[in-house]
């Protein structure tokens, strides 16, 4: 189970945007948020067959190999406009949309296997589909966040609006980096030996 994200290259293109800023009237800043849910699909009459399917079957990631789950997040800011307010250059438009993708695992064939091997895959499935929301989760926040910070960017108009958003990217930047670091530890928290889905995981690879 893995997080992934991919973004529109914000910050670089953010700063040649601010290098040469169109100013216009304003307009209505939309945040838009599209999940959708993909499945890959594993074999077995065993747990231990279940887990060879999803290790030949799953989605591939750099770090993992097949993961068992992932969740893709693609992030874009668009439209980025400013106008001047008073002594202020301001930010007038700025669209973020989040694309969200959830690739689960969906057990083909399992009227074959025996019924707690049924219940057992029942329960780890519900875990993964919970572990994986919690990424969209944390990616839906800080998209919210982004949204709202860019919506606050200034300038000041004596300044030709040259300062425009300086200070507050290093705040962006900081935020990035802050939720980068909410999914890893979200992820090796759940990667313990310990933890929920990693003892409903067992359990299924037990089951006969």
């Amino acid at each position: 189970m893995t997080n992934s994200i991919s973004r529109n290259r914000f910050f670089v293109w953010f700063l040649a945007c601010v290098s040469m800023l169109i100013f216009m009237a304003p307009a209505s800043a939309k945040l838009k948020i599209t999940e959708r849910t993909k499945f890959y699909n594993v074999s077995g009459k065993s747990g231990t067959q279940l887990f060879r399917s999803i290790s030949r079957r799953g989605p591939k990631t750099r770090r993992d190999g097949h993961a068992i789950a992932t969740t893709q997040t693609d992030l874009q800011v668009r439209n980025l406009r400013a106008g001047v307010k008073g002594r202020n250059c301001v930010i007038t438009n700025v669209d973020v949309v989040v694309n969200l993708t959830y690739t689960l695992p969906r057990w083909r064939g399992n009227r074959r296997a025996s019924a707690k091997l049924r219940k057992n895959w029942e329960k780890f499935a519900a875990r993964v589909k919970k572990h994986e929301d919690t990424h969209g989760r944390i990616s839906k926040e800080y998209a919210r966040q982004l949204h709202t910070r860019l919506k606050r960017l200034k300038g000041r108009v004596s300044r030709d609006c040259r300062d425009f958003g300086k200070r507050q990217l290093r705040r962006l930047k900081r935020d990035e980096r802050k939720f980068h670091r909410r999914h890893v530890a979200f992820d090796r928290r759940e990667g313990r030996a310990r933890s929920r889905v990693r003892l409903l995981q067992r359990a299924v690879i037990a089951t006969k």
